[in-house]
């Protein structure tokens, strides 16, 4: 999507469609809806008056102009108080247009966002909520869409600056990214095998100037990575570690990023329920986000180094799959004892967590489907958010405020620690019924080296199960808006110790 801002008035509309908000206040609340009430010649004032328009939010109601304007339409969508406008509020309401404009065959369209609200971070809503909204999970299907692609944006706006400008970019940048990510995510099994996905991941590095590499099964078995190789034992399907690398900082700081990549969970041994099983072909949603972390990363050229790893791994109970009661030793030597095979990610995430502290990693995030538990806890809205240094995971809190990404500090201690306790390994890859998202999160820190970690758990927050007005049915794109923000004010302020 091509996005273009621009200042003035009705006649700078070069789209054959305007979306405008509507708020509660009336057609007058703002000077785009009072022009446009005024060249209808009060048509529009007389159909809100009527109820055949409204301001109720999310609303949406549509006018034809009859050659009174230089569009031919215009959307309005309702916006509530208008005092209540920010940078939700615009993401929702861009969101909202592109989809209208996808679904009515129009290529381009425009955007007036009110006087007075098209600071910064509104026009970065605008622009992330209209390049999510331009997204289609029709990619298998056999006929032709009937929606269209939204090429252009414009944004109308009061007063156009360069900071607006940078702003507008950056979050067309954002959800490109999170596209990238949702795209995958929406991929079968068998179709984006670990090496489907390996190779994926090779394509944005050379598009966007990253470093890359990638270790196969033999490789991995020299360096001990029981964890991941243990997970993917059961599959036909070899598994993958990628290595993505991003230098942008002369500091001492070394940002590692690592993504769960369970390109298909059966469960494996412990099989889990046919039900809803196919959803399991987004269990790779965090790799997903890792990469397109690092596609934005990429393109916005931040001051600091950023090491993303990508754990890659089928979970089938082949014939010689992992069972329970197998002793695994990850990269760091702990041994874990398996009680449960369908607790897999937090294998792959251990030996992905060593792998980037190998790589230089002084500051860890991961990202991850992991627990039904966190689900049950936060439900599809909330992100888990735990962490081992209160500093570093103010940082990570602080982006998501900053990015509309909710997310929400959850706790860890020694007490959880004792439910992975094994008689005869270092630790259990599972504990019993109680906190179930603490006690994985418990895990992971075990292979953090002690550095300071943080660790997302998407398991709710990866997927919309229904379409919403600005957004559709399927993969979301979370936490690649948080991830990058995090890296890119690590580069501006540097990261606590």
């Amino acid at each position: 999507m091509q996005v273009t801002v621009q200042s003035g008035g009705l006649e700078a509309v070069s789209t054959e469609v305007l979306a405008v908000p509507l708020f509660e206040e009336g057609v007058e609340a703002v000077p785009v809806t009072a022009e446009i009430d005024r060249r209808l010649n009060g048509q529009l004032a007389l159909a809100v008056a009527a109820g055949h328009v409204s301001p109720k939010l999310n609303g949406i109601s549509s006018l034809l102009t009859l050659g009174l304007l230089p569009f031919t339409r215009v959307i309005l969508i309702g916006a509530g108080k208008q005092d209540d406008w920010d940078a939700q509020r615009a993401r929702t309401f861009a969101g909202i247009a592109v989809r209208q404009a996808r679904t009515t065959g129009q290529p381009s369209l425009t955007v007036a966002l009110p006087a007075g609200a098209d600071n910064a971070a509104s026009v970065a809503g605008a622009v992330h909520g209209a390049a999510l909204a331009n997204f289609s999970t029709a990619q298998f299907k056999s006929t032709e869409p009937e929606d269209v692609d939204v090429e252009g944006l414009n944004l109308l706006l009061t007063d156009d600056t360069d900071k607006v400008r940078t702003a507008a970019e950056k979050a067309r940048i954002l959800g490109e990214a999170a596209n990238l990510a949702r795209s995958l995510a929406n991929e079968p099994g068998n179709v984006l095998t670990p090496t489907t996905f390996a190779e994926r991941a090779r394509a944005v590095a050379e598009a966007h100037s990253l470093e890359y590499d990638v270790l196969d099964e033999s490789q991995m078995q020299d360096l001990g990575y029981g964890g991941l190789l243990g997970t993917s034992r059961g599959s036909a399907e070899p598994a993958k570690l990628v290595t993505l690398r991003y230098t942008g900082g002369t500091g001492e700081a070394t940002i590692g990023l690592v993504g769960k990549g369970i390109t298909f969970d059966s469960g494996g041994i412990s099989i889990k329920p046919a039900a809803q099983m196919h959803r399991m072909k987004g269990d790779m949603s965090g790799a997903a986000a890792v990469l397109g972390t690092m596609r934005a990363i990429g393109e916005l050229r931040p001051k600091v180094n950023v090491v993303g790893v990508l754990c890659l791994s089928e979970n089938l109970p082949g014939p010689t799959a992992m069972k329970p009661g197998d002793i695994l030793t990850a990269g760091n030597g702990k041994t874990i004892e398996i009680l449960n095979t369908d607790a897999e990610g937090r294998l792959v995430l251990a030996d992905g967590l060593v792998h980037a502290l190998s790589q230089g990693a002084t500051h860890l995030v991961d990202v991850a489907t992991l627990t039904g538990a966190c689900v049950v806890a936060l439900g599809s809205v909330t992100t888990g958010v735990f962490g081992s240094h209160q500093p570093w995971t103010d940082v990570v809190l602080n982006a998501a405020r900053h990015t509309g990404e909710p997310m929400w500090q959850m706790p860890l201690g020694a007490e959880y620690r004792r439910q992975m306790d094994s008689d005869i390994a270092d630790i259990a890859n599972a504990g019993n019924r109680e906190a179930g998202a603490i006690t994985a999160a418990t895990f992971l820190q075990e292979f953090a080296g002690g550095v300071p970690w943080v660790h997302l758990d998407i398991a709710g927050t990866a997927r919309n199960e229904k379409d919403l007005p600005h957004i559709a049915k399927g993969p979301t794109g979370v936490a690649v808006a948080t991830l990058t923000q995090v890296v890119e004010n690590v580069g501006r302020d540097g990261a606590p110790s």
